[in-house]
């Protein structure tokens, strides 16, 4: 586990003059004089792209005796069947990373979760009728295979829009019938610009995403948002990463202390299965997924924090890397999270990968 910078540049200008004489073809004697090459013009000033920021992980997960609530609110708009990297389109590499028996997602929560589904679209906003259109799955424990049979018979709807924000509040309707203690999650999954069922086009729907967003966190419900494609842009991402937690949609990740990281998904089905559980991993174990590439060789870099205890990284209560993007809890440490532990903060800084060569 996602998941995500500009760079300017600027072209010189031509044209100089020569100090020396030209050359008299009068003269049979002389022999031409060598021009001096052109002066070359100053510099221009120019803004250097700004460093690739990667490996950033800030996670918090805050146990709790009952297993979280999850809807998955899907974008079904007709770009989700655009391609998504080697291996499938948006939607079908979405799909396998949630419904796969094994690896996906759903096969990772706990039996008793409750979980709910809701596709959503709409076409033409209000002018062909109800807006969003939506294929749901009520919130219930149990749900599972009722998720994973409905998600798989369905696919993008040709020429589809994208009416975010309208379908935030519809989930956050669905999430408040739900009974219970347990935290409350949307996962949004949507690979492009909201639109609107007043406006479907152009995309202009993004201050209602967000508001949609704050509310849905002011009635205890947070919104995790990923990203489903290379297009969509990373400040959109960010701006509903903030109001997802009930946070200044500006604030940015990597220079401000209170910013939720960007989430864009991987393009690998059970890479990003992996990245999805790290995202709703609020459940007792002792795997912990970073949903991004660490590696052995910043371990020194990474601290974790059980219940106000740090944890030593390699030592017999502490933790060591299962591989690139994963990290195991054992000892005492591993038995606290399985019992009565509270909370654990995984933190590792975003490290600056230089721009590519223009």
């Amino acid at each position: 586990m996602v998941a995500g910078l500009v760079g300017a540049a600027a072209s010189l200008g031509c044209g100089s003059r020569s100090g020396l004489d030209a050359y008299d073809p009068g003269i049979p004697e002389a022999e031409p004089l060598a021009l001096a090459p052109p002066e070359e013009p100053p510099a221009l000033l120019t803004e250097e792209p700004a460093p690739a920021l990667t490996g950033c992980v800030d996670i918090t997960r805050s146990y709790t005796s009952v297993p979280a609530t999850v809807l998955l609110l899907i974008d079904q708009s007709g770009s989700m069947n655009f391609r998504f990297g080697p291996l499938g389109t948006r939607w079908d590499i979405l799909r396998e990373a949630i419904v796969e028996p094994e690896t996906g997602l759903l096969s990772w929560l706990d039996q008793s979760a409750q979980v709910g589904l809701m596709l959503y679209t709409s076409l033409d906003g209000f002018q062909s009728g109800s807006c969003p259109r939506i294929t749901r799955v009520d919130v219930q424990v149990g749900s599972v295979e009722k998720v994973r049979a409905a998600y798989r018979a369905a696919e993008p709807e040709p020429d589809g829009d994208t009416p975010t924000g309208e379908s935030i509040d519809q989930a956050v309707i669905q999430l408040a019938r739900v009974g219970g203690a347990a935290p409350k999650y949307i996962l949004l999954l949507t690979d492009g610009a909201p639109d609107t069922c007043a406006q479907p086009d152009p995309q202009n729907g993004m201050p209602q995403a967000l508001d949609a967003a704050k509310r849905a966190f002011a009635q205890g419900i947070r919104v995790y948002t990923v990203g489903v494609s290379q297009e969509l842009g990373g400040g959109n991402l960010q701006q509903m990463a903030n109001a997802g937690a009930g946070k200044d949609p500006g604030l940015r990740y990597g220079q401000d202390a209170d910013a939720e990281p960007p989430l864009s998904a991987n393009n690998d089905p059970r890479e990003l299965a992996d990245q999805l559980k790290g995202i709703i991993g609020d459940v007792r174990t002792c795997n912990i997924e970073l949903g991004t590439t660490v590696g052995r060789r910043r371990s020194l870099e990474g601290r974790l924090t059980l219940d106000g205890t740090e944890l030593d990284y390699d030592g017999d209560e502490g933790w060591t890397f299962v591989d690139e993007d994963t990290l195991l809890i054992h000892g005492a440490a591993c038995e606290k999270i399985l019992a009565d532990g509270e909370r654990l903060e995984v933190r590792f800084p975003c490290v600056s990968e230089p721009p590519s060569p223009r």
